[in-house]
């Protein structure tokens, strides 16, 4: 979700971004408050595949192997010889 994206009145948003102060993404609606709750760029990732929020098991066995604070995907799988810029 970009900074100047909206979710609709009551939802529950989860997101990297530090600036989650109320009422800046989410509203509250007539029926319920709205939430946004700040994740781990892992967690948000994982939260988008499955729909929901991970459970500790789904999240240790995702991320289980990779060492998340020196993580950079392989460069080779970045990028592909038509995609390539030369200069």
């Amino acid at each position: 979700m970009g900074n100047q994206e909206k979710a609709e009145k009551g939802d529950t948003v989860m997101a990297t971004s530090t600036r989650l102060f109320q009422g800046r993404v989410v509203k509250d609606s007539d029926r319920k408050k709205g939430e946004s709750l700040l994740a781990s760029t892992p967690v948000v990732v994982l939260s988008a595949i499955l729909g929901r929020t991970p459970t500790i098991e789904e999240y240790k066995s995702a991320v289980k192997g990779i060492k998340l604070t020196k993580f950079a995907p392989p460069a080779s799988k970045m990028s592909s010889p038509s995609h390539q810029i030369s200069y």
